[in-house]
Formats: C-alpha cells, sequence, structure tokens
C-alpha cells in the first residue's frame, strides 16, 4: 500500500489507467470537478525558486515539465505497446461508406422490353461491331528468343561432344564439399597461350583416372581448343607437373583403374601416350627432346617441347628439379659437353645449334675431377649419392640396453625423420620376465648430432651409435648393432643427411664434445 499526497499524480494516473483500454472515451470524464490549474502550480514553483532558500527545496525543478504534460491524453505507441485498435462500430461505419462510394459508381438501367427480342443482323453489326487489330509482322531478328535458344545458336557442337559420357564425373556445381577434388590441369597437347595456363577441373572423389581423363577432353572440346582430340580417352595420360606446368618425367603416368582420391596431387598434366600418326609425325618429333644433365651428385633427364630453348632455361630447369641437393644461394653453375671437359658452353646457345644433348653440370671456376668409370662401380663398393640419402629406407636391426636383453627393431631413416619401431615377436616365459615393452621412437633430423661406429667385434657384428638431442636439450645415445655392411651403409646414409641439412645442433654438440674433452684431461693432470 503507497500513500500519496500529490492530487496532479493521482488524478492523471487514474484517467492514464483507462484510456489505453476504453474505446467509448468515457476516461476523459473521470473526476472533472478536480482539474487543477496548472499556470499557478508553475508560477508556484517559479516564486518557490526564487526564494534563498530555494537549494533547500526538495522538489525537482525538472518534475515541472512532467506535471504540465501529466494532462495530456496524447500517448505515443512505443515498441513496447502496441497501436490502439479500431472498435467494430467504427470497422462497420468505414464498411458501409465504402460500398455506398461503391454503389455511386455503378450505373442501373432497367430493360423494358421483351426478354427475347429479336434485331436484324444490320442492327447487330452496327451494336457489335468487330474490332480488327492490327497484326504486327515482327521479323525474325527482331523476335524474342529464349536463352535455349541463344545457347544454342552459340554452341552448335554441344550436342556433338564424343565425351559426353564423361559429363557425369564433373563436379562444378558442388564445389567446395568434401567428396570434390579441385585440380589444374596442364594440356601438353594444346595451342598457343592456353598451354601455359593450367585449366581447374572439379571432379568427384569417386571417379577413376581414366574417368577424369575424359572429363578433361570434355572441357577441353567444349572450349574448343586446337588441336582436335582422338575418340578413345585410352590414348592420354595424365603425369605429375610442376606449379609452372613443367611435366616431371623422372615419375610414371598414373595409373588408369585408380581411383582420383588415391592421389594427393593438385597439378597435373595431360599427356598424349605416342605421336600422332600424321604425314607432320616427323616435325614433331623434331620439336621435342630430352636432355640429359650429368652431375656429381647425380643424374637429371628434363624434358624440352621446342629446340629453340637456350641452354640456360635448361640449367634453370635442372636446378630446380634438385633443389635440396644443390642450394641455391652459392656458386653458379656451367654447363659443358660430356666429351670435352672444362670447355664451358655459351648459355645463349639454343638446343637447336647443338650436335649432342648429353651435357654435364660443373661449378664455376672449378673442373670435373670424376671419370665414367667411377660413376658405373658397383653399388655395393660405394657411398650412395647424396641424391638417395634423403630417400626413406628402413633397416632390422638390434638395439642395445644397459640392463636389459637386447630387443629387435626396425630403424627408418629418411630426410626428415628416424624412426625407430619395435618388432613383435612370440614371448617365452624367460623372454616375459626380463624384457619390456619397447615403445616406438621418432627423432627429428634437426635434433640428430651425431652418428659413427664405436665397436667391430671379432663375430662380424658391429656396434654403431646415433647421438641426438632430446627435448629436455641433453645430448643421449642410442646403440644399436648389426653386421658390418649395414652398419657402415646406415651411418653413412645419416652423415650425408646431416651434410644436408647443417644444422645448429650439430655444432652444439662438437663444441659440447671438445669441452667435456678438455675438462677431462684437466682432471686427469
Amino acid at each position: 500500500m503507497a500513500l500519496l499526497d500529490d492530487p496532479a499524480f493521482i488524478i492523471a494516473h487514474i484517467r492514464h489507467s483507462f484510456i489505453t483500454s476504453d474505446d467509448t472515451g468515457m476516461c476523459e470524464m473521470a473526476i472533472m470537478n478536480e482539474d487543477l490549474d496548472w499556470k499557478e502550480r508553475k508560477q508556484e514553483a517559479l516564486d518557490k525558486r526564487k526564494k534563498p532558500w530555494s537549494q533547500y527545496y526538495s522538489m525537482d525543478p525538472d518534475q515541472e515539465d512532467v506535471d504540465i504534460f501529466g494532462e495530456s491524453y496524447e500517448i505515443e505507441a512505443t515498441s513496447e505497446y502496441g497501436f490502439r485498435q479500431r472498435s467494430n462500430t467504427a470497422v462497420r461505419l468505414e464498411k458501409l461508406r465504402s460500398d455506398r462510394m461503391a454503389q455511386k459508381k455503378c450505373k442501373r438501367i432497367q430493360w423494358k422490353g421483351e426478354a427475347y427480342m429479336e434485331f436484324p443482323e444490320e442492327d447487330l453489326d452496327e451494336l457489335f461491331a468487330k474490332k480488327t487489330i492490327p497484326r504486327q509482322n515482327a521479323s525474325n531478328e527482331d523476335r524474342r528468343r529464349s536463352v535455349l535458344s541463344l545457347q544454342l545458336e552459340l554452341n552448335p557442337d554441344q550436342a556433338n561432344n564424343p565425351f559426353s559420357e564423361y559429363a557425369k564425373f564433373d563436379g562444378k556445381a558442388h564445389a567446395g564439399s568434401a567428396n570434390i577434388k579441385k585440380i589444374d590441369i596442364y594440356l601438353a597437347m594444346c595451342e598457343g597461350d592456353a598451354r601455359e595456363f593450367p585449366v581447374t577441373i572439379y571432379v568427384v572423389g569417386n571417379a577413376k583416372v581414366l574417368d577424369l581423363i575424359g572429363l578433361i577432353c570434355w572441357h577441353y572440346t567444349n572450349k574448343g581448343y586446337q588441336p582436335k582430340l582422338r575418340q578413345n580417352v585410352e590414348s592420354y595420360c595424365l603425369m605429375i607437373a610442376e606449379e609452372d606446368g613443367e611435366v616431371d618425367t623422372d615419375f610414371p603416368a598414373l595409373d588408369n583403374r585408380e581411383a582420383i582420391s588415391k592421389f594427393g596431387f593438385n597439378t597435373l598434366a595431360l599427356v598424349p601416350l605416342d605421336m600422332p600418326e600424321d604425314g607432320n609425325s616427323e616435325e614433331v618429333r623434331q620439336e621435342g627432346c630430352v636432355v640429359n644433365i650429368k652431375s656429381s651428385d647425380g643424374e637429371s633427364k628434363v624434358a624440352v617441347d621446342n629446340l629453340n630453348t637456350t641452354l640456360r632455361e635448361i640449367l634453370v630447369r635442372a636446378l630446380r628439379k634438385r633443389k635440396g641437393v644443390i642450394p641455391t644461394a652459392g656458386p653458379d653453375y656451367i654447363l659443358e659437353r660430356e666429351n670435352e671437359p672444362g670447355v664451358a658452353l655459351d648459355l645463349d646457345t639454343k638446343l637447336c645449334d647443338m650436335t649432342s644433348f648429353d651435357l654435364v653440370m660443373v661449378r664455376e671456376h672449378s673442373k670435373r675431377d670424376y671419370g665414367k668409370q667411377d660413376r658405373v662401380r658397383h653399388v655395393s663398393t660405394i657411398e650412395p649419392p647424396l641424391v638417395l640419402s634423403t630417400q626413406y629406407k628402413s633397416f632390422r636391426i638390434n638395439m642395445l640396453h644397459r640392463l636389459r636383453p637386447t630387443t629387435e627393431i626396425q630403424l627408418g631413416v629418411s630426410g626428415d625423420r628416424i624412426e625407430i619401431d619395435p618388432v613383435s615377436q612370440p614371448k617365452t616365459t624367460a623372454a616375459k620376465f626380463w624384457s619390456s615393452k619397447q615403445k616406438a621412437v621418432s627423432i627429428d633430423t634437426d635434433r640428430l648430432a651425431a652418428c659413427a661406429i664405436t665397436d667391430e667385434k671379432p663375430s662380424g657384428k658391429t656396434i654403431f651409435r646415433l647421438t641426438y638431442k632430446s627435448v629436455s636439450h641433453d645430448f643421449k645415445h642410442r646403440d644399436f648393432e648389426t653386421d658390418h655392411a649395414t652398419a657402415k651403409h646406415i651411418v653413412t646414409k645419416i652423415n650425408q643427411i646431416l651434410e644436408l641439412r647443417a644444422s645448429a645442433v650439430r655444432n652444439d654438440y662438437t663444441i659440447w664434445k671438445d669441452r667435456r674433452h678438455s675438462t677431462k684431461r684437466h682432471h686427469d693432470k
């Protein structure tokens, strides 16, 4: 319960309590004899504010405007309250008014004749004469045509595409979904500028390589590229290509029977399996060739489509293929003929001016000191070249422990990491008691410090040690045992990887080892 002593607020509250729900307007007649003189009240408030003790006056000056407009019935609708609905009486009156306005527009004519009167045909023709509408004889050019008709006229050969059966493997309408694969295809047989830029193909994931070839041929025919393709899709193959469109001939073509989802390549090239069998086949054979480039670390083959290519471009392609083995920054390289050592070739020379495509890549200001007989020695008697050292290879060897017997493991060596995987074997009762489960270990090559042979036993077994930097930044080692040939091969392979990597861990290990030896010599003295 609340006690209010402000008569103005009480009167306004009573009147406003019914104004939103009263359709008759009788709420305005409530408490009519109790109206206040608002001008007089405002004058009294101003007089009080002029008095010296006005600062102690408890009335809020901002309340004056609220009191003045307290008797106003102009309530504004806000988002919290809806508009006042019209009464049923007002709706009926509005409907009657609209009906009267509609009746004024209608004119009634009373028919006083017979129901069925016969008029002569002349009068009927005069009263109900036929209007002649002139027909517009539009020409065929100005006539509106549908979008389908325009597309058929613009693409007359669209329906004659011999590869239409492969259009069902097109996934462009569902691009972005998980089952759609996006591949950039370079067209090796295409002419003009279209050969330099790839064609983006969206193919469904369950399509095979042969289906993708047919889909590429379907897009090729729709775009009107030249020359025309053969009718058989098995005359073409997909090969791995670089991002600039260069076909990598070191790898075979993709198997047509495999699913395209099996391969993770985003850039491929459509290449014909053989040259065209027409009269110009000899000319086509003369346009392309394969350049064989040899070096001290291996051999590379560069496929060239135009004999006007310079030796400088061939050298750049060869260095790009062998990145990781030959650093990009450092001394420059030159090309020499295989049978003329020490004679550098002009890099601006074109292939059409060359008599032989067997070249040798040599560092500038140096000469080759290897002969052909050194490169054809038996594989078991030489060290593996640097180009093969980064390839993955596994070995079945034994790992030594301090307090446990040796365990057989599989050592995997690659250019990225060293993997130690245990080999499961049937355990006897004694083996179960003494042995414990060996966990798989993976060591990044950036954490490798050294690898060397530590002991060669008369029994033919050799022990080598692998030193690496652990997660706690301490140098740890693991000892392995195997036959002498395998141990030497593993140590050579790991040391070649360390030479290619040139990580800071190896330098830290050398400094730590020298410091340790100096400390040991100091204590011995």
